[in-house]
């Protein structure tokens, strides 16, 4: 079952009357439900501007989403916000949590706004932490834990509502490499367990390694499409291989680690 469809996208920076540029170009895609799906391409190729559009920070030019059923680009503003409260969930590289208030309480923050009854968001807490392994740290403020736990709170923020789709921006960006591994181990079991349907937009290829599906972009338009199959390590090389093909600034790309 498709959870979101793009048709035709395209978005164009600039005014007529001086210089255009276009960032997306006529693109195209499908989601299934419980993907999990990495968005790869060098600096300035339109991935960040792509996952900016399906998660309505930005209003393309022109083209149509849909998500859930609900065709996102004609909704108004009230309701799109609603709409974005209730079905989309958010990771992003800087953590994006709240140093006033404790790693529980940031969690809970969509639950808060959604006026969840208390008991159940106690109930939803425990459930996410314990699967995310940082139950031991909810009375903890964000100073007094590592980043790698911080994102693991963001990502239990993201989920706790049971939204239908989520959106990462770089979220192993500011880690250390054990840190993006138990963020991506994280992410992966999740998948697995929850059913999540993410949208992962990373320069690294071994963050990209834990998705089932690898889109990269060039230039605003689809550039390769690439599937894993039982074997992680293999579908790493391969995301290496079309990296290589893709060109572009290879300091766009982090550290490779296996």
């Amino acid at each position: 079952m498709s959870i979101l469809t793009a048709e035709n996208l395209s978005m164009v920076y600039g005014s007529k009357s001086s210089m255009q540029y276009e960032a997306l170009q006529h693109f195209n895609l499908t989601v299934s439900s419980g993907e999990f799906i990495g968005i790869m391409g060098p600096s300035g190729s339109g991935k960040t501007t792509l996952l900016n559009l399906l998660s309505t920070i930005d209003t393309p030019t022109s083209g149509k989403i849909n998500i859930n059923g609900s065709t996102i680009t004609s909704l108004a503003k009230n309701k799109l916000a609603k709409f974005r409260r209730k079905e989309m969930g958010f990771i992003f590289q800087d953590y994006n949590l709240l140093d006033t208030l404790t790693i529980g309480e940031n969690i809970l923050l969509p639950l808060t706004l959604n006026k969840v009854k208390v008991k159940e968001m106690e109930k939803r807490l425990v459930i996410v932490t314990k699967q995310l392994g940082i139950d031991a740290i909810i009375h903890k403020r964000i100073y007094e834990v590592s980043g790698g736990q911080m994102q693991r709170a963001a990502i239990a923020r993201a989920i706790i509502h049971d939204p239908t789709i989520i959106f990462a921006d770089e979220p192993t960006g500011n880690l250390d490499s054990k840190a993006s591994l138990q963020v991506m181990e994280s992410l992966s079991k999740l998948q697995e367990v929850r059913k999540t349907t993410t949208l992962m937009v990373t320069h690294d290829p071994f963050a990209a390694s834990f998705c089932g599906r690898v889109i990269f972009i060039k230039d605003g338009k689809l550039f390769n499409e690439i599937h894993r199959g039982d074997n992680r390590q293999t579908f790493f090389q391969d995301i290496l291989n079309v990296q290589s093909l893709l060109g572009g600034n290879m300091d766009d790309f982090q550290t490779i680690r296996i």
